[in-house]
């Protein structure tokens, strides 16, 4: 089964607004939707890389780096043939149990809405982000990184110097 994967760099960003052949920087902005198949090897890389790190990102989660901010998790919302990813913050955990507010405007789901609190487990989050402020960069966003493949060089070497994402 393909699932669609959306993108949705920041959650804290105002719409920008729109000319017929918009940047990937434009269309983040403006909350659009991106979609690759879950089976390609950048984003099957991109899941990986975010799950092996997931641990460290929930350690820094409970106690800050100073100069980091907006942490966010990326969550699997599945209903029907469809699963649909939003990026979650104010997230809180302990014993097992995860919540965070939804920070996207459903698009394909209907079991969840923009604002409210979902309650998921670790197995559903394929990917984390937060900000470094110090260092200007955006840590994490693997999926983020995946999507960029698909992008006009120039147009993915844009987004990354803009949102200082590093795509190694």
């Amino acid at each position: 089964m393909n699932i669609r994967i959306r993108l949705f760099v920041l959650f804290v960003l105002l719409a920008a607004g729109g000319a017929s052949a918009q940047s990937l920087s434009q269309r983040a902005e403006k909350d659009d939707i991106a979609y690759m198949q879950n089976e390609e090897p950048a984003m099957r890389r991109a899941f990986s890389l975010a799950r092996a790190s997931l641990d460290d990102f929930l350690a820094k989660v409970k106690a800050p780096p100073k100069g980091t901010s907006s942490y966010a998790v990326k969550v699997g919302v599945r209903e029907g043939k469809n699963t649909e990813y939003f990026w979650m913050n104010e997230l809180k955990f302990g014993d097992g149990k995860y919540a965070a507010r939804v920070n996207n405007e459903p698009r394909l789901v209907t079991s969840v809405e923009y604002g409210e609190i979902y309650h998921f487990s670790k197995s559903q989050i394929v990917d984390w982000m937060y900000i470094d402020k110090a260092n200007k960069k955006m840590m994490g966003n693997f999926t983020a990184c995946a999507l960029l493949t698909k992008e006009p060089k120039e147009q993915a070497e844009e987004f990354k110097k803009q949102y200082g994402l590093t795509c190694e």
